[in-house]
């Protein structure tokens, strides 16, 4: 099949639709499929990676200018590609791809997978204070409605919808009102070749700037209030009075100023010793990362299905995560996991201070967690998924 995916994001990976669409597009490369990525770029250029055709299309200026010309230079683009292979199926991923970014009848079908919505975002951000927030966050309530309507012209006008969890399918049908037989929910993968429990965790750490003795506790996603880094920062306290000897490694890129007050904020609790800021991991340094750690936690405060939990599992890490969007469909507490109730410090503070006081559990929860990841999360199993969907309904 000819399939051309459209994401603002792809390599090098940037978040979590980049991900997304890096190891589905390769894994159909690899599965014998002629697959085409048009992503947004600094400069306009073309260039293979791992297989796949990648069209790297201008994309520059502050959050809305970007999104308006990625847009425009995606339609040109998807034209002339539609014209030279002739597309059995577009791939767009929402909400970062408005309706307009899509030529009408440009391949045979149109399918849209759904990493979150731009209504489910605004509702829990909302709940926060609005001086906690970054500059793409408040443009994104500001306009929230504009972007709602682009939103919902495409997932009208997709054959079907790929939804990441069952969460996200009820946001569509309560949110979007979109007929539930539109959906189908295929959740996100990972690769577990790529992410995998190390016995060399000593070299690792060596060169990651890691001290051997410690105790690391991971946290990885975007400097963003729904992550709830600052309730991270809050559990750390008493996690440091029961133990001395941790270290709470933060991974993720944000505006200068949001790193700036969550650093202030850990000189306020007098922890800034305790955590390292490490900024953007590039996606090649990622597995070490996890594997040179003892623990991940993610206390989002909203999330559909996130790709570091998928990660930290198949490198075998304990995780302790909240009980938000999709987590607790495959994150099951005392089982492959630990859950604890969003914005909650104290709580998520006692689940830490558990897995440090009991090895023998942490490590139980870790071998569950990658049994899981194997059985019914590696990519190609999720790629089978999508390409019967594919066959369904572009024939």
């Amino acid at each position: 099949m000819n399939v051309c995916f459209v994401s603002p994001e792809y390599f090098p990976i940037s978040g979590g639709t980049g991900a997304y669409v890096y190891y589905l597009s390769r894994q159909l490369q690899k599965l014998g499929h002629n697959v085409h990525v048009v992503a947004r770029h600094s400069v306009d250029s073309t260039e293979m990676v791992d297989g796949v055709n990648v069209n790297y299309v201008r994309g520059v200026g502050n959050p809305l200018s970007r999104y308006w010309r990625f847009a425009r230079s995606t339609f040109k683009k998807l034209e002339e590609l539609n014209r030279n292979f002739g597309f059995d199926v577009i791939h767009s991923n929402l909400p970062l791809v408005p309706s307009f970014a899509i030529p009408e009848e440009s391949a045979n079908a149109l399918i849209s997978t759904v990493h979150s919505t731009w209504k489910g975002e605004a509702e829990a951000i909302r709940r926060g204070s609005r001086r906690k927030l970054n500059p793409n966050e408040k443009l994104m309530l500001r306009f929230n409605s504009l972007l709602r309507s682009y939103e919902k012209k495409l997932m009208k006008r997709s054959d079907a919808l790929i939804a990441v969890s069952l969460y996200t399918r009820n946001e569509l049908t309560e949110l979007y009102d979109v007929d539930e037989e539109k959906i189908h929910v295929i959740y996100n993968g990972v690769d577990i070749q790529k992410f995998k429990p190390t016995r060399d965790r000593a070299g690792l750490r060596l060169e990651l700037g890691l001290e051997e003795e410690q105790k690391i506790i991971l946290c990885v996603g975007r400097l963003y209030y729904r992550k709830g880094i600052t309730i991270l920062l809050k559990s750390i306290p008493e996690v440091v009075r029961k133990f001395g000897d941790v270290k709470f490694v933060i991974s993720g890129k944000g505006f200068k100023k949001n790193e700036e007050n969550l650093r202030k904020l850990a000189e306020k609790l007098k922890i800034e010793k305790y955590v390292m800021f490490l900024g953007y991991v590039p996606d090649e340094k990622l597995p070490d990362l996890y594997a040179a750690s003892d623990i991940f936690v993610l206390p989002a405060l909203y999330e559909n299905f996130p790709f570091a939990i998928l990660e930290a599992q198949s490198t075998g890490l304990p995780v302790i995560s909240t009980k938000v969007g999709g987590i607790p469909e495959f994150l099951t507490n005392n089982k492959n996991g630990l859950l604890v109730d969003p914005g909650d410090p104290e709580q998520l503070a006692q689940r830490i201070i558990t897995l440090l006081q009991d090895p023998e559990l942490a490590k139980e929860l870790g071998r569950c967690g990658r049994s899981l990841v194997e059985e019914k999360f590696a990519w190609p199993l999720i790629a089978s998924k999508v390409v019967d969907l594919y066959r369904k309904i572009s024939t």
